[in-house]
């Protein structure tokens, strides 16, 4: 299924050079640059680390638009060093030109991946499932690091994808333990439902929220990807103020009542470390 291009409400594009993008009101030659602009966007979108390499081809099975329009924008960010093909194989990979940027982004939040990895380590060795850290960059919940089971297990996923507030135990980490402002900010866009499970709408996932404050987890039922449960906490900073959220995810047939309870004791017991770490000491007022 070809992927969209575009927000995540927008809908998909016709396969054809008129397609409608952001800014249709524009001038005929701002709608040009703005419909390369927005492709260019769509094709760095496909490279993460569970997918690194993409050859123009699947680009453009993935995307759902025409070759020729994958060719050029393609070769346009080859000759300016943000994608670089492999002459044997003609896969492309991230370029040079994509290094500067990536670097401002890490160091925003490198220093605390460093001081979670340890536990993130130990809550991976106590679970024998993949663990996961994510944290807030202006205003959206990404995951940052992880470690991967070696039993049998297909993430979704790969660390520096934007998680969502509305399914994903993360983002409804994070979501329930806002302020009030911060929470209707968010709460104002668009309602995204990515698979049937998620909650229906604003209503019921601020029941879900209510709850995660009051039981210090939040949980994914195959609520984002199909096939993939959570378990989350917040991890704390010395000042109370929840900094991030680290969480173990596994397959639904590993996470049935038991080990569900399991996983949510070894998840509070890391976050509460992690938080310790930080400078955090536990309040009444906390919550």
């Amino acid at each position: 299924m070809a992927r969209r291009i575009g927000t995540r409400n927008q809908s998909k594009q016709d396969n054809s050079e008129g397609s409608s993008i952001p800014g249709a009101g524009a001038a005929p030659a701002d709608r040009v640059l703005l419909q390369v602009l927005v492709r260019g966007i769509a094709v760095f979108g496909l490279f993460d680390s569970l997918r690194p390499e993409w050859t123009i081809d699947e680009i453009t099975d993935e995307l759902g638009l025409p070759r020729m329009t994958v060719y050029r924008v393609v070769k346009t960010l080859e000759s300016e060093g943000y994608l670089v093909a492999d002459p044997a194989t003609y896969r492309y990979h991230l370029g040079p030109a994509i290094l500067a940027a990536t670097h401002v982004s890490s160091e925003r939040w490198a220093g605390l991946a460093r001081l979670a990895r340890p536990h993130l380590e130990g809550l991976a060795s106590n679970t024998h499932e993949t663990v996961s850290l994510a944290i807030e960059v202006d205003g959206v919940a990404v995951e940052i690091d992880s470690i991967h089971t070696p039993r049998p297990f297909r993430r979704q996923l790969a660390p520096g994808r934007v998680v969502g507030y509305e399914a994903s135990a993360h983002g409804k980490v994070f979501l329930a333990y806002m302020s009030p402002q911060e929470r209707q900010r968010v709460l104002a866009a668009p309602f995204h439902r990515p698979t049937s499970r998620a909650a229906a709408d604003f209503d019921a996932l601020s029941l879900q929220l209510d709850k995660i404050r009051e039981e210090g987890v939040g949980y994914d039922f195959e609520e984002r990807d199909l096939g993939t449960c959570a378990v989350a906490a917040p991890v704390r900073d010395q000042l109370g103020d929840v900094v991030a959220s680290i969480g173990v995810l596994a397959p639904p047939g590993r996470f049935g009542p038991e080990q569900q309870r399991l996983h949510t004791e070894a998840v509070k017991s890391a976050a509460a470390s992690l938080s310790a770490f930080l400078g955090y000491r536990a309040r009444e007022t906390d919550g």
